[in-house]
């Protein structure tokens, strides 16, 4: 379904990924883990050309683009099959929940107010805010303001899901209700992409996990793979330090 070949980004003369390649079946939940400043949302932000790479590929069932030609009808066309969830957020505070969800089925999709409405409040349901679904951002926690997002991304009927550590933003006890929601998601049968901090989450919903490291792919296999018998050893200290998978 994706397929991602030698990626290279830099932001002056600091290379951020390093010839990164990356395949995604349809239907898989892939699982992208590694330290902080390593590249792993900028490659996930390369997919729907958030981040600009220097060269690569990328293939999206039949859309092929060469990132050193990019063009704008590709890019569109990619962007109206994936949807993504943002570490901060990223909603409207002017909005009500259920605006916040129909905005994209109206402005981008061109549904009716009506049918966007009906969409909107089957998903807010799906992910349990219909008791908040005309509150405003400002009367929401962070749990319940990162349900909304992952409502409005499922709402316009993506191939593939993004989620760009979903839970960072989140105080300790928040993060259970949003993973609770995200299961719900990946085992519903959504192809999707998580880079995620959280070790023990990971392995449970992914049958793939991609370990990135200084900009490149340095491991990739099953969940037993990379956490019970890792082979490299910069994901063996990795995983030895990260106080989540202990």
């Amino acid at each position: 379904m994706l397929q991602l070949k030698n990626i290279e980004l830099s932001y002056g003369s600091s290379r951020i990924l390093c010839g990164v390649s990356l395949s995604v079946a349809r239907g898989d939940v892939v699982s992208i883990i590694g330290p902080s400043g390593t590249g792993k949302t900028t490659l996930l932000k390369c997919i729907n050309y958030l981040a600009k790479p220097t060269s690569g590929t990328i293939q999206f069932d039949q859309i092929q683009m060469d990132y050193r030609r990019a063009d704008t009808t590709n890019i569109q066309a990619i962007r109206l099959r994936t949807a993504m969830v943002f570490q901060q957020f990223n909603v409207f505070k002017n909005m009500t929940v259920i605006q916040n969800v129909m905005d994209p089925l109206i402005v981008v999709q061109q549904k009716s107010i009506s049918e966007a409405r009906e969409i909107a409040a089957r998903e807010i349901e799906r992910v349990g805010l219909s008791d908040k679904k005309d509150h405003y951002p400002s009367q929401l926690s962070g749990g319940q303001l990162q349900r909304t997002g992952i409502a409005r991304a499922l709402a316009v009927r993506p191939d593939l899901m993004l989620f760009d550590e979903p839970t960072s933003s989140l105080d300790p006890e928040l993060v259970r209700e949003v993973l609770g929601v995200i299961k719900d998601v990946t085992s519903s049968g959504i192809t999707s992409l998580l880079v995620t901090h959280e070790m023990q989450f990971a392995k449970s919903v992914s049958n793939r996990i991609v370990f990135m490291d200084r900009g490149i792919v340095a491991a990739e296999g099953s969940p037993a793979e990379i956490f019970e018998a890792p082979s490299n050893p910069r994901l063996t200290q990795f995983l030895k330090n990260e106080r989540s998978f202990q």
